[in-house]
């Protein structure tokens, strides 16, 4: 008994082999798209220096900002000038003065997004207001939560902490300092 193979041409071959062909291109086009996304999200990762010039919005002029893996929010010298009762946890307003220590000063009122617990040697906590604010640092506008902070005694009236670094994906390099221009686009300020 023969058994045929009518359907096994070389037509049916050429055409299986294009399919193949076609098969493996594709997947390799999109390995390929998987490999470009991935290299563009690296390259949005800039390095810093562990200082750097930064702008608070609604501040007209640059400040000194310290850039700390280990803290983690951002913290802003705040001088409280009105505020809620201590015990509400959100809501309500807080009236503050950001003071950088070389003459720059501007009266903020914000709402209350939380407040923070902060360890202290002095005693056993702080209880810090925190609050949204837009900070440029690195060319980039990064919002973010802001507890608010006595920092007259520190060198640098803004701290900024893992919640912004993570957010504008920076990367820390603790042997420069001032790398980068903290200009950005003004209407992205507002």
């Amino acid at each position: 008994m023969r058994i045929g193979f009518a359907w096994f041409t070389p037509s049916t071959v050429k055409k299986i082999w294009v399919v193949i062909s076609i098969s493996l291109l594709s997947g390799a086009g999109c390995t390929l798209q998987e490999t470009k996304a991935t290299d563009s999200a690296q390259q949005q990762t800039q390095t810093v220096g562990w200082i750097e010039k930064g702008k608070i919005a609604g501040v007209e002029k640059e400040v000194k900002v310290k850039l700390d893996t280990g803290a983690t929010t951002t913290s802003i010298n705040a001088e409280i000038l009105e505020q809620p009762n201590k015990e509400t946890e959100s809501g309500g307003m807080i009236k503050f003065r950001f003071s950088d220590g070389d003459g720059v000063k501007q009266t903020f009122e914000l709402p209350i997004v939380r407040w923070v617990r902060i360890e202290s040697r002095k005693a056993d906590y702080i209880r810090r207001p925190v609050v949204r604010m837009k900070i440029c640092v690195a060319g980039q506008w990064i919002e973010e939560e802001v507890n608010l902070a006595d920092r007259d005694d520190f060198n640098y009236p803004v701290l900024i902490g893992r919640n912004m670094l993570e957010k504008a994906k920076l990367v820390v390099d603790s042997s420069q300092t001032f790398t980068k221009d903290p200009s950005c686009p003004t209407q992205e300020a507002q």
